[in-house]
């Protein structure tokens, strides 16, 4: 580095055979940005190991250490830096990564939350109109009024397709991000791995609750808000600042980092009924049920010759699914 020059970077840790690089960033005098591969892209085996390494830091009860704020790739600490020095935050940091060689024996506490969706959905209809509308009139993602036969295009599959795979996996939460209390859904089975752009430029208004899909990721949008990912459908509350559900009486928020949503089909007419009663009756009953993801298994899974092979069939799909698509 010149005399003079400014980097964020404070300190990184090399990558090895079951880590990215590891990064450490300043993100202002009390929050430390841990950073998981600088041009490697992660995968959900990297977001085990963040989520256990984020486990052994809250294990060890630090004093000064606030929060933290797992992402996609990336875990914030929010600290007090009056208490808490930074250079010791790393040292401990690194420690908990030092004392995970690999994910070998890593178990992750992980809820199953059971989720009704309605695909192409009135309101999120209306969002596409918007879009069309008063941003861009000829956005090539829409397709007789929607963004699903734009995600079946851009990876060689059917529409049916792509809603069985939506509906043929769970999707693990990474953690929050983008907005508060959203989830960064990732497809257990790689099988499933649709892949999309995002809105080129953003849309300005989005429906609570709809369901998209940008990149490799699904989001479920808590309150109505602009946002860029393909729209698919619609699902119940994940969030309520009133906290008045059962549900949410312990924070606004429905998910937790590790937490698995399990999408189920069903009609716009539910979800409305639904949503009157998580908001207005609150009597609605959540589906979750306990569970753990035992990474050695899943891994093993993973591995074997059958999902290779699907993941290599959907991986050619896609390729000239991207030579067909309209670029955004």
């Amino acid at each position: 580095m010149s005399q003079g020059e400014y980097s964020v970077i404070l300190d990184t840790m090399p990558q090895t055979e079951s880590r990215l690089e590891v990064l450490f960033r300043q993100a202002g005098d009390g929050f430390l940005q841990v950073e998981y591969g600088r041009e490697q892209r992660a995968a959900l085996q990297d977001s085990f190991r963040m989520l256990a390494v984020n486990d052994i830091m809250h294990a060890k009860k630090i004093k000064g250490l606030i929060e933290t704020v797992p992402g996609l790739r990336t875990n914030l600490f929010h600290f007090d830096p009056e208490i808490l020095d930074r250079s010791a935050l790393i040292a401990a940091i690194k420690e908990g990564e030092n004392a995970m060689p690999t994910i070998d024996d890593v178990v992750l506490e992980s809820r199953i939350i059971h989720l009704p969706i309605a695909f192409e959905d009135s309101e999120t209809r209306k969002a596409v109109a918007k879009y069309q509308k008063e941003v861009r009139p000829d956005a090539p993602n829409i397709i007789n009024g929607y963004n699903l036969e734009y995600m079946a295009l851009c990876n060689g599959v059917t529409v049916q397709e792509a809603k069985n795979m939506i509906l043929g996996t769970d999707w693990f939460n990474s953690g929050g991000g983008f907005w508060p209390g959203g989830a960064f859904l990732w497809p257990t089975d790689p099988r499933c791995a649709l892949v999309v752009p995002k809105y080129n430029p953003p849309r300005t208004w989005t429906p609570e609750a709809a369901v998209g899909i940008g990149g490799p990721c699904v989001f479920t949008y808590t309150t109505p808000t602009g946002g860029g990912y393909q729209l698919f459908g619609r699902t119940i509350p994940v969030f309520q600042f009133k906290q008045t559900h059962p549900m949410f009486k312990d924070g606004p928020f429905l998910y937790r980092p590790a937490d698995r949503v399990r999408f189920h089909e069903t009609n716009e007419e539910e979800i409305l009924y639904i949503f009157e009663h998580v908001h207005n009756q609150t009597d609605y009953e959540y589906q979750t049920e306990p569970g753990k993801i035992v990474v050695k298994d899943y891994l093993a899974w993973y591995n074997s010759a059958a999902v290779q092979q699907g993941m290599r069939e959907l991986k050619a799909k896609q390729a000239e699914g991207v030579k067909k698509a309209p670029r955004l």
